[in-house]
């Protein structure tokens, strides 16, 4: 049941997201209550605390991609309710696969608009200013950039999908 809840809420999440552009507080809402109520009905006080947690990790992991303009915040609050129906575990790795999987859709991206030289080398810039002059200035010049951008939504469905064939196949 908990996976057909997934299932559902990543689709309604990718649907509105692609069309609106936006993932609306309502859905993320009703995610992670959905989460915790399943948890809570089915394993008692114990699935109250796992819901709990994997909530607020989904939510903490991500909101430094958002204040630096990588995210928006419903994909932060996507992810909190991912954290609330699957738990700890199941919401790290699907953040990671995620952020890998938008890694990969990035630079194919870059390289469809033929800007891969010119971003390597902006990034060797920003690298060498927060690295070695300790410039962390160039960190909140990123979120005012204007960056080749695509909804996350794109990579968070191949990496719950991922995720889930990891965990449960």
């Amino acid at each position: 049941m908990i996976h057909v809840i997934l299932l559902l809420f990543v689709t309604l999440a990718f649907i509105t997201d692609i069309r609106h552009s936006i993932i609306p507080n309502k859905l993320t809402l009703c995610g992670t209550i959905a989460g915790v109520f399943f948890h809570f009905a089915y394993e008692g006080w114990k699935g109250l605390l796992l819901a709990l947690v994997g909530a607020a990790v989904g939510f903490i992991a991500l909101i430094l991609l958002y204040f630096f303009g990588a995210l928006g915040a419903g994909d932060v609050k996507l992810f909190a309710a991912i954290g609330a129906i699957m738990g700890v575990t199941f919401v790290v790795q699907a953040m990671l696969y995620a952020i890998l999987c938008a890694g990969l859709i990035g630079l194919l991206l870059l390289g469809i608009q033929r800007q891969m030289a010119a971003t390597g080398h902006k990034l060797a810039l920003w690298l060498y200013g927060a690295i070695a002059c300790h410039d962390m200035s160039s960190l909140r010049s990123l979120k005012h950039q204007k960056n080749t951008k695509f909804p996350f939504m794109y990579a968070v469905v191949p990496g719950v999908a991922l995720t889930w064939c990891y965990m449960f196949l």
